[in-house]
């Protein structure tokens, strides 16, 4: 048996955030994979905006919440988005460009600062059960091991959370399918969209020496997929596509947003706790930062730590506007076909490529109006 501080479930971008607030701790971090590095949240995640504490530095990144510096950490840079509807196209020019994460290196960045800090890591170790009922958490895997406080970061299937009873309603099913090919017609540092309908997405953008093309669907919990390889294969096909080098899906169930963040010396972070089960990666960064904080408050006997945590965790993480997502819910199932293309008609303007200020804004209720009316 292992007695901890802190035992944090996850050593996602969450669970190695709060990981980072805790030098000197007693600290025990548990990932089920094999690799922390190479567990990756695909192109659903880094593709998302960072937020205002990470600043781009020509290729690399730095992590202000976190004073860390990641070396390599960008990717690739996009300066334009290309959107397509069914018969019209919209060109948008970023003034601030979209990023794409290098995650192996942010992950091994992380990885390096958590155990310089004296914390234990521990892969391929997959959490059996957790008990709470006493003053300490028990975890156990193919051991046991107890701490005066519990992070559950291991996602939206969260052991941790499942142990405390929290339930939360399944909105719906988001559908994937992707695939790294040799060639598309994209032109470089651009991110190409199309929009079928409100449930229906392809994008596709460069990816190092290669391209990657993505479909996705969201469906109620209890419908039926179409065929998204199909769907996928026209797109493609659509854009040039050279050799297919290789394929991967994904299933992602949406819930809604957590009522309750902590319980008794246990709190929650990251993706099993944000709204939809998906939090951005600059919100799961935001959000540990927050966790580990919040754990550190209370092993030094503060009472106010973890409702705090409760009160604030939704404001650092952009969880806030997320949530407000829902209420637009019932007017997607009126976006078609025809209204995307209105919609991308009215941005256009003059037909030229817009930049994203004053001018675009300035249209911005037009367009609104002619996807709905």
């Amino acid at each position: 048996m292992g007695r901890y501080d802190t035992i944090i479930v996850g050593a996602g971008y969450s669970g190695m955030a709060a990981a980072a607030q805790m030098p000197g701790r007693r600290l025990l971090v548990l990932e089920r994979h094999d690799s922390v590095v190479s567990k990756h949240r695909g192109s659903l995640g880094f593709l998302l905006p960072l937020g205002e504490k990470v600043d781009v530095r020509g290729e690399d990144l730095f992590l202000r919440g976190l004073d860390l510096l990641v070396e390599g950490g960008v990717r690739q840079k996009f300066a334009r988005i290309r959107i397509r509807g069914f018969k019209e196209r919209l060109d948008i020019r970023l003034r601030k460009p979209l990023i794409l994460l290098n995650e192996s290196r942010l992950k091994g960045a992380l990885l390096r600062r958590i155990r310089e800090n004296g914390a234990e890591v521990v892969v391929g170790s997959a959490v059996r059960d957790v008990d709470t009922s006493g003053k300490e958490a028990k975890v156990r895997t193919d051991t046991e091991h107890t701490a005066r406080i519990l992070i559950g970061a291991d996602g939206v299937g969260s052991v941790v959370a499942r142990s405390l009873r929290f339930k939360r309603e399944k909105l719906a099913i988001l559908f994937q399918r992707e695939v790294e090919i040799k060639r598309l017609e994209v032109p470089r540092e651009t991110l190409f969209l199309q929009i079928d309908d409100a449930r229906n997405l392809f994008f596709a953008f460069p990816f190092g020496d290669r391209y990657l093309a993505s479909v996705i669907q969201i469906i109620g919990p209890r419908e039926v997929p179409e065929d998204l390889e199909t769907r996928l294969t026209d797109k493609v096909e659509r854009l040039g596509a050279d050799r297919v080098l290789n394929a991967r899906g994904a299933v992602v169930r949406l819930y809604s947003p957590s009522s309750m963040s902590h319980r008794s010396n246990i709190v929650l972070t990251g993706d099993a706790l944000a709204s939809y089960g998906f939090s951005t990666i600059g919100g799961a960064l935001a959000m540990g930062t927050l966790a580990g904080k919040s754990a550190n408050r209370f092993l030094a006997g503060s009472r106010y730590a973890l409702p705090d945590y409760h009160d604030n965790w939704r404001k650092v993480s952009s969880q806030r506007a997320i949530e407000r997502m829902r209420l637009v819910a019932p007017f997607l199932g009126r976006i078609t076909t025809d209204r995307v293309d209105k919609v991308l008609k009215a941005a256009a303007g003059s037909g030229k490529a817009q930049s994203i200020g004053p001018g675009f804004l300035r249209r911005l209720p037009a367009v609104l109006v002619s996807l709905f009316v």
